[in-house]
């Protein structure tokens, strides 16, 4: 029968092995390395160092070229799908970031295994911001406002649409494509944390 699965203390308090300002008296019930309490990973067969509960690693897997893309695939359809459903329902703007954040993050998720990585979390930013940057194209084209004034984010437009829509006939080009840093913005940058957390 093995020996060694309680957690054991040393003599006297010695630095950690991961944390060195820390002093401890803690040791791993596997390699007995000193570990505080900060570190210490609780297991069935007691307090571990991270290098021997296997946590360490995680958040560096590398996901297979094949996952990757179709995981980019199904997240690429889910940010065109919201940015379309954007441009009939602009009212909906906080929920629609959220949809961009959750519906592209845990698509990905789930196609690429649930893995964790930069190399995730990278697509997960690149493809909300295909949805950001498309979803303002086609309100841009909705509203009739031309390039050359989404280059003049000040430039007021006057038309019957908007006071259909949102009840004035004009408005600026920031506010129409919802550009503006409150609550515009603040709320785009919901859906690049959710992406960033996810895959941390």
């Amino acid at each position: 029968m093995a020996q060694g699965n309680t957690t054991q203390f040393s003599p006297g308090q010695v630095p950690c092995s991961y944390h060195p300002n820390e002093m401890t008296g803690l040791r791993c019930s596997r390699c007995g390395k000193p570990i505080c309490p900060k570190c210490a990973v609780r297991t069935p067969v007691g307090l571990r160092c991270p290098d021997c509960a296997g946590v360490r690693g995680l958040p560096t897997y590398r996901t297979p070229a094949s996952s990757l893309a179709k995981a980019a695939g199904a997240g690429l359809a889910v940010a065109i799908a919201t940015a379309v459903l954007w441009r009939f329902l602009p009212e909906w703007q906080f929920y629609l970031c959220l949809l961009m954040g959750f519906g592209v993050v845990e698509t990905i998720a789930r196609f690429s295994g649930n893995k964790r990585g930069a190399d995730l979390q990278l697509l997960a930013i690149g493809i909300v911001t295909v949805g950001f940057v498309l979803s303002r194209l086609l309100l841009a084209h909705r509203f009739g406002i031309s390039l050359a004034e989404i280059n003049a984010l000040d430039a007021q437009v006057i038309s019957e649409e908007l006071a259909a829509e949102f009840g004035f006939r004009g408005a600026s080009v920031s506010r129409i494509l919802q550009l503006r840093f409150i609550p515009d913005l603040v709320y785009m940058l919901m859906a690049y944390l959710i992406a960033w957390v996810r895959f941390r």
